[in-house]
Formats: C-alpha cells, structure tokens, sequence
C-alpha cells in the first residue's frame, strides 16, 4: 500500500526553494539538514553496516522528494515505502531544479546532520587494521572517491582532521557512492587521535612526497594508521612530526605527487596484498 504522497506543482513551492537551498554549506548549517541523492545512496543511508565493530555515522531521514518520470530502475517503489516521514511528489522539471545532478533518478532524501566527532568513549578497544587519517582535505569529490576507496580495501575506520570542506557536501556523497554511510568515518583533532592510536598500538605512517621510506617496505599487517594530507599542501609540519614513519611513493616523471585519492588507493590495496599473504 502506498503512503500518501504531498503533491508539489508549482516552481514557486516554498519547499522546492528549501530543498535547493540544501546545496550551500551555510543552509545547511543553519538547518542542520544535509541531502542524499540517488537510490543507490538512500539504500545505503538507511541500511548501514550493521557488520561494523566501530558504528557507522547515523542517519535520520526527516523528508523524501521523488519524481516517477526520473526514476531509472524498478525498485524505487519498494525503497520509498521502507520510509516514514513525509514524501513529496514532483514533476520532473521541478525535480530537475532541485537536483545536484545532469541525469537525477528521481529520488532525493532530506536528513539531519549528525554529530561526526570521534565517539571516543565508543571505541576505547580497537583492532581494525587499516585506519585512514586524511588531513586538511579540501576538494569533496576528493574525499568521496577516497571513501569509497577505503571501504573497498578494508579500512576499518576513516577520520578526517582540520577538513577545510563540509563532510556532508552533495558532492562527498555522491563521489562516495553513499559509502559514506557504510564506513565509520568522523572528524577529529589531528594531535588527539594521534597521540590515541598511538597508545592503541598502531604504527602510524605519514604519506609524503619527502618521505624517507618506500611505502611498500614497511610491514602493512601491523595495525597500521595512514596518513595523507591536503591536494594543495599535503601534510602539515605537526603530521610528519608525529608519525613513526614517513613513507612515499615512487615518482618516475617530471610530476612530483599523484592525485590524493589516487595515492591513497595505492598505499591501501598495498596493505590488502601484504595482509592477504
């Protein structure tokens, strides 16, 4: 049985102006709402990963948008009606406006900003190996293509130190292909959580083009904490100064690093072939 459904219809809508708003930083602030588009993010939004020893990032979904028209595959249907909160109707072309995407699929979810700090208390007892610490990341498809990098190769748990964007950007949840909400990932001091997985007994490596040692050399199947720093300015001074170990990767060409997300692929599928052994 379907839910009833609020019909919108015109441009002017007060709602479809809100919406829209949710794609600027300071909207979303100031209503502590964030946006999750596409069927593939939604599902992953409301299911999680309950598998998870460290818990995932919660999500409360407080409003759906869809459009039939835009709707690309046969399960839509089904993944609405798992919802309960208020759904809106839309045309397409009003759809279209309120979308971040060239092609949308007709489905947009509306949730609350959940607090993102380290839950410390939480995770006092830790074993998961690899830890992925990204520092001062300035560009949000970036930081999606990273987590879903990351989830990809087994990282247990994503912290992001000093973000110079909004962890909850359009653009980080659509380049994470909603990964975002099956892989812990938080946001903390660099110092702290520094000074925590040392005292957890990790080995923690800072990834750098002045790095003393080759980033393959070193024994991935310790617990293992990767640093990497911003597209701009890579690690700051503090980062490298507090690491065990800093490593780099091989550059053969006139260019000096590679692509920050590309990098930490690398250094991660490494340490799935070292720990595969």
């Amino acid at each position: 049985m379907k839910q009833h459904r609020l019909s919108i219809t015109s441009f002017s809508n007060p709602k479809v102006k809100w919406v829209s708003g949710l794609k600027e930083k300071r909207n979303r602030d100031e209503e502590k709402k964030f946006f999750i588009e596409g069927y593939r993010e939604i599902k992953k939004a409301i299911t999680g990963n309950q598998k998870s020893p460290i818990p995932c990032l919660p999500v409360n979904i407080t409003s759906v948008f869809i459009s039939p028209e835009c709707f690309l595959g046969e399960n839509e249907e089904e993944l609405i009606s798992s919802l309960r909160c208020p759904i809106y109707e839309l045309p397409r072309k009003i759809f279209e406006k309120i979308s971040y995407r060239d092609r949308p699929d007709g489905l947009i979810a509306i949730a609350d900003t959940p607090n993102a700090n380290v839950p410390w208390d939480q995770i006092k007892t830790i074993q998961t190996n690899p830890i992925l610490i990204i520092e001062g990341v300035e560009k949000p498809g970036n930081l999606g293509t990273i987590l879903r990098t990351a989830e990809g190769a087994g990282v247990g748990l994503v912290i992001v130190t000093d973000p110079r964007i909004d962890l909850f950007n359009p653009n980080v949840v659509r380049a994470s292909t909603g990964t975002i909400f099956t892989l812990p990932i938080y946001i903390g001091d660099l110092k702290e959580v520094l000074s925590e997985f040392h005292n957890k007994g990790y080995k923690r490596y800072a990834v750098t083009p002045e790095g003393k040692t080759l980033y393959s050399s070193v024994d991935m199947k310790e617990k293992s904490v990767f640093l990497f720093g911003s597209e701009q300015y890579g690690l700051s001074p503090i980062a490298k100064e507090l690491s065990d170990t800093t490593l780099y990767l091989p550059m053969l060409g006139e260019a000096d690093s590679l692509n920050l997300a590309m990098s930490c692929g690398i250094v991660l599928y490494e340490s799935i072939r070292q720990r595969s052994k």
